[in-house]
């Protein structure tokens, strides 16, 4: 089977739409969460809003770069969309687990880690998720 470059066009427009809508939907979540944050949970507080960070989070869909993160100025907010410096879903996570899991080695895990998505895993770094997994550290 061939694959003609109008389909490969298609199939990469198609990816950066997901990618697109993904980071369009995640940016209204974590608007109305500032908003229910500030309005319902502590609006005894006074907290006031204070524009966006960026950060990119992998997804299994993609990247998505510059992710708007809400801020307020006590810095008081904390998303519940995912935790503090998370720069991945966890589906990456997921998928190492069950790798190493079917007997994948940890070096081979760390390859391809490196492959999908640009940064090293290391194979210690491997041993140590899937312990933790294994005891729910």
């Amino acid at each position: 089977m061939t694959i003609s470059i109008k389909d490969l066009l298609s199939q990469n427009q198609l990816d950066h739409f997901v990618i697109e809508f993904l980071k369009e939907k995640l940016e209204f979540l974590l608007k109305e969460e500032i908003k229910h944050f500030t309005k319902v949970e502590r609006p005894d507080e006074g907290l006031q809003r204070n524009g966006y960070y960026k950060r990119d989070l992998d997804t299994k869909h993609g990247k998505i770069k510059d992710l708007a993160i809400p801020r307020d100025r006590q810095e008081e907010f904390k998303t519940q969309l995912f935790e503090p410096y998370q720069r991945r879903d966890g589906w990456l996570e997921e998928a190492v687990i069950r790798m190493y899991q079917s007997g994948v080695s940890t070096r081979d895990i760390g390859k391809m880690v490196a492959k999908l998505v640009g940064s090293s895993y290391s194979a210690a770094t491997v041993s140590k998720n899937n312990r933790c997994h294994d005891q729910r550290c």
